[in-house]
């Protein structure tokens, strides 16, 4: 029989504890009986829970395994990443196709590109809070709701002014898209929740894919409507946000908010969805914790290492990726030289800001043919991750992917004319930092515990939008140099995160998801 000690908040007496692997400490005692409560201690303490059997929301997790349960719960969190590859296309041309009405200059493009990156990352991180107490199903369903409603409004908009007030509260509401992943990940058996994370990037490029479909022909000259496009990038935002009342909160929120009868109630849900049968006895209780989804915590003892070594390689990966991206029109001659590549991006942000912004109001076949190849040819790479990533161990695939990131990247000062070899290497480095990007999410999902974790995901979804903010003014910085030297400093970035990786604290691979940090 199984003993579990629950007491009240303020008493010093411990409760039994899980280890790394989630497994709690059983204590065999002499007699069989069924649960019960124990009389109450002689110190007043509250009442001592004695379970015969008991299982960790883990156990139940592996025991029902990948089924429809966790094939409905993907689909929901895929239509959200897919509302978040719409909104990244929706950023990347709303200024030069609303420009044709407003005509609006390049202080302003750059003014709304700054505004809504600086209402994204305080967004991640608010959301991260908010979703380690109120609940993963709370954070994510109000972020929909948000970016539905101010989405939709923004489409009917009569000024410049008020679409800007509007796209900067949806942009902190996108910075909730990311718990879509912590929701998933504390629902998916270790063994198989890589795959299921890389799953969620291809609904991701799906988005994007069609998105740049939709630019194609809402552009014809004879299709033109910037706003029926705006519009159509809040239907993904619509069905996830219809589809979340018919899931539950997480298991593991649960249990560290004290919802015993509403985990018990989840888990039997799932194990019947999935046709499977749960362990003998009760849900394990959990330490009591009542302060959660702090910041400080990710700089505690237990974390502060792994936090720090998280927000470089996202940093650096996110840096990496976006100049390699304005770098992209110089090493496939688009364009005559090296100041004029950097100015393909982040002419908005330098030069003369009292320009107008040129008016995109045609999309040529060229064009679309373009832009959609040289995006999708970042995505092989989910495919590579996906294989590969619950195979071999994370920090080891971490670290090989910078080093790979870095060797790519340093190809590129081969002194030749061949744009095929220059482009294979640019690409290849591309897509490996973009899929990075989701493995330090899926990292950072399984190192933390319950009660941090979704400001954990959060504040490194918040590294990302951090490097893109930063890049245009680190690029403009070697306009003096070479493009070359640019590609260097990337380089010297990625090879700093392959040494950094190895020294994260924890090995994430197959490990079941802790509830505290007393479970390390």
């Amino acid at each position: 029989m199984t003993e579990a000690h629950f007491y009240s908040r303020g008493t010093s007496t411990p409760r039994k504890s899980t280890d790394q692997r989630g497994a709690f400490m059983r204590m065999t005692q002499e007699d069989n009986r069924a649960a019960s409560v124990a009389p109450p201690p002689e110190n007043g303490a509250s009442p001592v829970l004695v379970l015969t059997e008991a299982f960790t929301a883990e156990d139940a997790i592996n025991r029902a395994g990948i089924g429809k349960f966790q094939v409905k719960l993907t689909v929901l969190c895929g239509f959200v990443w897919m509302a978040k590859g719409f909104d990244n296309v929706v950023g990347m041309f709303i200024n030069s196709l609303t420009t044709c009405e407003w005509s609006l200059l390049r202080w302003h493009s750059a003014l709304m590109v700054t505004i809504t990156t600086i209402f994204t990352i305080f967004g991640c991180i608010i959301y991260g809070m908010w979703s380690d107490k109120y609940g993963r199903r709370t954070a994510l369903s109000s972020s929909l709701i948000f970016v539905f409603v101010f989405s939709a409004v923004s489409v009917g908009l009569p000024s410049y002014t008020w679409f800007l007030v509007f796209r900067s509260i949806t942009a902190f509401s996108v910075g909730g898209f990311a718990q879509a992943l912590t929701l998933c990940c504390e629902y998916v058996p270790g063994r198989q929740r890589g795959r299921v994370v890389y799953i969620l990037s291809c609904f991701w490029a799906v988005g994007v894919t069609i998105m740049l479909g939709l630019l194609y022909a809402m552009t014809r000259p004879a299709y033109y409507h910037w706003r029926l496009f705006a519009a159509v990038s809040t239907t993904p935002s619509l069905v996830a946000m219809i589809m979340m009342r018919f899931f539950p909160e997480s298991i593991h929120y649960l249990l560290v908010s004290k919802e015993y009868v509403s985990a018990k109630i989840v888990v039997e849900d799932m194990a019947r969805v999935n046709k499977k049968s749960l362990p003998q006895g009760q849900l394990f209780p959990v330490r009591d914790t009542n302060r959660r989804g702090r910041c400080c915590h990710l700089l505690s003892t237990n974390h502060a290492r792994s936090s720090m070594i998280f927000w470089y390689i996202g940093l650096t990966a996110a840096i990496a990726y976006y100049s390699l991206d304005i770098m992209s029109p110089y090493f496939l001659q688009d364009v005559a030289d090296e100041i004029d590549a950097i100015n393909y991006t982040a002419a908005n942000f330098m030069g003369d800001v009292f320009q107008p912004v040129e008016c995109l109001h045609n999309v040529t076949t060229n064009q679309y043919v373009k832009i959609l190849w040289t995006n999708a040819l970042d995505f092989p790479g989910f495919v590579i991750y996906m294989i590969i990533v619950d195979v071999i161990p994370r920090k080891i695939l971490l670290c090989a992917s910078s080093l790979l990131s870095s060797l790519f990247i340093f190809l590129l000062f081969i002194p030749t004319s061949n744009i095929t070899m220059l482009t294979a290497f640019l690409f290849c480095a591309r897509t490996l930092l973009l899929g990075q990007m989701d493995m330090l999410l899926l990292m950072n999902a399984e190192a933390y515990p319950t009660t941090e974790r979704g400001i954990a995901v959060g504040m490194q979804n918040a590294t990302f939008y951090m490097g893109f903010f930063l890049t245009p003014y680190i690029s403009h910085g070697f306009l003096r140099f070479e493009m070359r030297y640019l590609a260097g400093f990337c380089g010297v970035l990625t090879f700093l995160s392959a040494i950094a990786a190895p020294l994260l604290t924890w090995e994430t691979r197959g490990m079941e998801l802790m509830d505290t940090s007393q479970d390390q």
